[in-house]
């Protein structure tokens, strides 16, 4: 898409994004540290990042110009597609959304929920590097994944060519999956449920340890079991921490009653 931006009586045409989908995941980022600044700010920081117009030029814009292009830009945000992109290729490598988060393994999980503890904003790219892997095997719209290692190092640099589009499309459906999780399985979690003592912590412990606390009690405190704890499936193990949780509680009650 062009722009076209009259100055001293001259009138210049720049490039400016054709489609959210031509905006990286580097530049969204950006785009999101702008909004707590000024209007003013906020418009100027974002015409310098999906334009060409020079630094300089983008400072004179008059008012008029500026609004023109952010009333753009806001509606090539508003017609993005957001349906997930389940396979998306990054130098010439295809990679495949993970194809049945109900089979995520525990440690898939626990790495997904530490980057958002730490603050999503900052580790998007090691997220989307444990959603998305290489392909090892396709057939029409099905495939399957590399396993998981835990070394995303190299696949996190990868990831930060995706597009904002392709990232938040698979992060509103990552995170409804989340949501399902945490509802369906919140006596696991939370210590307010009636009688449940054996939850995993209570809020304050589960922010300071997170997701140790799970594997802590699957493993039984045996350290040397951790590593195959993490391989199990997430929903398996929530699942035997659920009953083990009620059934604890019912013997409480029996005993007590």
């Amino acid at each position: 898409m062009k722009v076209k931006i009259k100055k001293q009586g001259k009138v210049k045409e720049f490039k400016l994004i054709n489609s959210w989908s031509d905006v990286t995941m580097e530049t969204w980022l950006k785009l999101t540290e702008y909004e707590t600044g000024t209007k003013t700010e906020q418009a100027l920081n974002t015409i310098q990042a999906v334009s060409d117009i020079p630094n300089q030029l983008v400072k004179e814009l008059s008012l008029s110009d500026a609004a023109v292009i952010m009333s753009k830009v806001a509606e090539l945000q508003a017609k993005q597609n957001t349906k997930l992109k389940r396979i998306i290729k990054i130098n010439d490598i295809e990679y495949g959304f993970h194809p049945d988060l109900d089979s995520i393994t525990l440690g898939e999980y626990a790495d997904i929920e530490t980057f958002i503890k730490n603050g999503i904003e900052k580790q998007l790219p090691e997220l989307c590097a444990v959603l998305y892997r290489p392909i090892k095997e396709k057939k029409n719209d099905k495939y399957t994944i590399e396993p998981y290692d835990a070394d995303i190092r190299m696949r996190t640099e990868e990831m930060k060519q995706m597009s904002a589009e392709q990232v938040q499309s698979a992060l509103v459906f990552f995170l409804s999956f989340r949501d399902g999780v945490l509802r369906d399985y919140a006596i696991v979690f939370s210590g307010t449920a009636e009688g449940n003592e054996d939850a995993i912590a209570t809020e304050d412990f589960a922010s300071k340890w997170g997701w140790f606390g799970v594997m802590h009690r699957l493993c039984n405190e045996d350290i040397s079991k951790l590593e195959s704890i993490t391989k199990l499936s997430l929903l398996e193990c929530l699942t035997w921490l659920s009953y083990e949780t009620d059934l604890s509680t019912q013997n409480k009650v029996k005993r007590n009653g």
